[in-house]
């Protein structure tokens, strides 16, 4: 890992004595400048990184590492060869929705009520789900607490036919409804995630699932505030929950061989009309998952990058610390130093500087560009061709 320090970013700019005049803060500031703009067009090799990712069939929607820049590629860990590749076709956030190429393995950068998360349509998966319970037999739920008033919804339901509704009045603050399961036994449950839709009236504090034996010995997702990709709970829509069963709570003794219902218990629940629908344990393929990371600079107490600035947006520049080392090979080093440059001379009135700096900044962006082209992964749309037949629509690039 190659990586210079902030020292020696201001001690190259204060060769020059206009540099060397300006306050140590706004030089440093004008590096995570360029830093950032530089990074808007474009990602490189010292930013990638490898991780793991569970996918599970018919879930589109995943959360990121949390050091998650840019989406890289998803790929299989079993391949042997071009053949095996799962090749996944970057596309835009509507047409990943709208699924326009049916026969391809698709992914998207996905925003939804300000968070970010990852579109992955894996139609080769093997793994399957097996079904807790459809939600659409009422004398299978019983609702205790502030819930009542168990029906079947045939409008609103988002899986199936139909959907269970119930009233929650709010009153003790909490409400529960338990359903009998479609299966009593599963021997790699460990293996597995317990996932449900809930449409919610409004937000609760907290939602928790539990997988029961019985009322003393079950399995329990703690307390859930946010959807299984990480985005808000959302009133008035449906919201995929989900809890991973290797490390759930256990609570007494749970017995896979003796699987008898399923629990929702919703915390600090208001007052209104709430549903379920599906419920299902689902097994996940494990792909392997590379990303862009957020961080270029490798902070003094740490051995890998671990900060994204030398001063954060919301940090003083009292915390600058001149052993915090920028990651990056050597080409990467001279263009963030030739745009830094460049930026502080427009409060410095000498021609002579500038016309030395526009050289080097023009010779910096050519050698780095010919070393390291974008790595940025393009996203691709597809325009529809119908050929007077719309129920035979096909693509064409």
């Amino acid at each position: 890992m190659k990586t210079v320090a902030l020292s020696f970013l201001l001690d190259d700019m204060n060769v020059h004595q206009d540099f060397d005049r300006v306050e140590e803060q706004y030089k440093v500031r004008a590096i995570d400048a360029s830093i950032r703009e530089i990074r808007q067009g474009t990602n490189f090799p010292w930013n990638l990184k490898k991780g793991t990712l569970r996918v599970f069939d018919d879930v589109l929607e995943y959360p990121i590492n949390a050091e998650h820049d840019e989406l890289a590629y998803i790929d299989k860990q079993d391949k042997d060869s071009y053949a095996d590749t799962a090749r996944f076709f970057n596309t835009s956030l509507q047409q990943f929705y709208e699924d326009v190429n049916s026969t391809r393995n698709t992914m998207a950068d996905v925003w939804k009520d300000g968070t970010r998360f990852l579109g992955i349509n894996y139609k080769e998966i093997q793994i399957g789900m097996a079904q807790l319970s459809s939600a659409e037999v009422t004398d299978q739920y019983t609702a205790s607490d502030d819930a009542s008033d168990i029906g079947l919804d045939t409008i609103n339901n988002i899986r199936g036919n139909s959907c269970i509704q119930f009233t929650i009045t709010d009153s003790a603050g909490t409400a529960t409804i338990v359903d009998t399961t479609a299966f009593s036994s599963d021997d790699n449950y460990k293996k597995k995630y317990h996932f449900r839709w809930v449409y919610l009236s409004a937000v609760p504090t907290s939602i928790e699932m539990r997988l029961r034996t019985d009322a003393s010995n079950y399995l329990s997702s703690g307390a859930l505030t946010t959807q299984f990709a990480g985005n808000s709970l959302v009133a008035n829509d449906w919201n995929l929950i989900a809890y991973d069963l290797n490390t759930a709570t256990e609570v007494g003794t749970f017995d896979e061989n003796s699987i008898a219902d399923e629990m929702v218990i919703f915390t600090g629940a208001a007052t209104g009309v709430y549903r379920l629908d599906q419920s299902s344990l689902r097994g996940w393929e494990l792909l392997d998952y590379w990303f862009y990371s957020l961080y270029n600079v490798v902070t003094s107490a740490s051995s890998v990058a671990d900060k994204e600035f030398f001063i954060g947006t919301t940090e003083s520049s009292a915390d600058i610390d001149t052993t915090d080392k920028l990651l990056g090979e050597h080409k990467w080093i001279n263009l963030v130093l030739a745009y830094t440059k460049r930026k502080l001379l427009g409060e410095i009135e000498n021609p002579t500087l500038l016309s030395l700096v526009r050289e080097e900044k023009a010779k910096a962006v050519k050698d780095f560009n010919s070393k390291f082209p974008t790595m940025t992964k393009k996203i691709i749309t597809k325009r529809r061709r119908y050929n007077n037949n719309p129920v035979n629509a096909y693509l064409q690039r």
